[in-house]
């Protein structure tokens, strides 16, 4: 099937998530890699969901799918792999009410005002030490976290622990020396003169937990989804907590080499999710194997098509142009994940459902890779229908000295069917 380029989604906003900025709960911590509400929305009127029906996301991130479906009634089944994203995606979903937030709000003001010596200060990056020239967090950033963090951690309400902690870390992020910029942190211009201290974190979490009143009282969510912390890998296969989905619409990590473990490093560290070097790098290894920033598990399926057999033979052709040399190996891992996966969801799947995938293109040896073309293949060897890869838009990459002559790559939505198509 050709590349829909007349898609009537294209250029539109669907495949970013710039509008969440503004959106109820979206807004409470952005999170650049998601696609937008407004996806999820078309996708679940074109597939003709009912209220009853599971929509799931294996890839959920910072919960766009869930919360969408859980804001307009609907079943929803979010997996994800990174345990701060999976709180994330939970938390938006929480509901509590005005005098139980604003109850909890004094003790937390109080503990940041207070602080509290924090186990980052003097570990890795994360504070200045005699031999970091630059730092993620001021001490009295770490410390007035910290301090909020054990005032939260005397809430008894569950529900307002979890929206506190993502205020705080949240509050934090905005007070950190660096931000999140493509695949890594960039420190921030004349970070050094900026001087983040207590005072601008208060100013920080004021900010933040007005939002979450706001929205709390705006939008109360009587459908919460069910997320899950877990490799989609195994969780597809093995979990009993759900059975056949009528709508999957997710975004797998891209072929990029990004380590969105390593984008995530500071909120895993502050959330307490991983406590030592080690336990990042073991998370890394439960992620798709779309970047080589850990020993994974080398891959044994090769068969995905003509055009990924151009692709690889292209790449393997010209190792000299590449910026490491296992790319070719972690090209057909990403592969096989991706056919491992889509044949897990066709057993999952109900004999109507239908897939909405948000790809983009690669770029390796000055080549394009067609990553919607090759999922495409792979989803119909996986025993799925192809209906339509529509482009969503064409994204500027930064020039590089491995692909210079690749100004822009291709994103687009795979829609896949469990039945033919009539």
């Amino acid at each position: 099937m050709p590349i829909n380029q007349d898609f009537n989604l294209k250029d539109s906003g669907y495949s970013n998530a710039e509008n969440t900025v503004s959106l109820p709960r979206h807004r409470w911590y952005y999170y650049k890699e998601g696609f937008s509400p407004y996806l999820v929305e078309k996708a679940i009127e074109l597939a003709n969901i009912g209220p009853d029906d599971l929509i799931i996301d294996p890839f959920n991130g910072s919960g766009t799918t869930s919360l969408t479906a859980s804001t307009n009634g609907y079943n929803s089944l979010g997996i994800e792999v990174n345990p701060f994203t999976a709180f994330l995606s939970s938390v938006k979903n929480e509901n509590a009410t005005a005098l139980e937030l604003n109850i909890a709000k004094s003790k937390v003001l109080k503990g940041i005002e207070n602080g509290f010596n924090s186990n980052l200060i003097g570990f890795s990056t994360f504070s200045k030490t005699i031999d970091n020239k630059k730092w993620l967090f001021n001490d009295s950033i770490l410390s007035s976290f910290e301090g909020g963090w054990q005032a939260v951690k005397s809430l008894n309400n569950q529900s307002v622990q979890n929206l506190f902690k993502l205020s705080l870390m949240s509050s934090a992020m905005s007070n950190c020396n660096a931000k999140k910029d493509g695949k890594c942190l960039r420190y921030r211009p004349t970070w050094e003169q900026r001087n983040f201290d207590k005072e601008t974190f208060l100013m920080s979490f004021e900010e933040n937990i007005q939002r979450v009143e706001e929205d709390i009282e705006a939008q109360i969510i009587d459908r919460k989804p069910n997320i899950i912390n877990g490799d989609c890998r195994r969780v597809l296969d093995d979990s009993q907590e759900f059975d056949k989905f009528k709508l999957c619409i997710t975004s797998p990590p891209y072929l990029n080499t990004f380590d969105y473990t390593d984008i995530y490093r500071p909120e895993l560290f502050l959330g307490k999710f991983v406590n030592s070097g080690q336990e990042l790098y073991d998370l890394r290894l439960r992620t798709v194997r779309s970047h080589v920033q850990a020993k994974w598990m080398l891959p044994k399926l090769k068969d995905f098509g003509t055009l990924y057999n151009d692709s690889i033979n292209h790449i393997n052709g010209n190792k000299d142009a590449l910026m490491h040399r296992d790319i070719p190996l972690m090209v057909q891992a990403y592969f096989e994940d991706m056919f491992n996966i889509l044949c897990s969801l066709k057993k999952r799947a109900e004999k109507d459902a239908q897939i909405w995938l948000v790809v983009s293109n690669s770029a390796y040896a000055n080549k394009e890779i067609p990553v919607d073309l090759i999922i495409g293949d792979i989803g119909c060897k996986a025993g799925w229908h192809l209906r339509e890869i529509g482009i969503l838009r064409e994204i500027k990459r930064r020039k590089t000295k491995h692909s210079p002559d690749i100004t822009h790559l291709r994103e687009s939505v795979i829609i896949f069917s469990s039945s033919r198509i009539k």
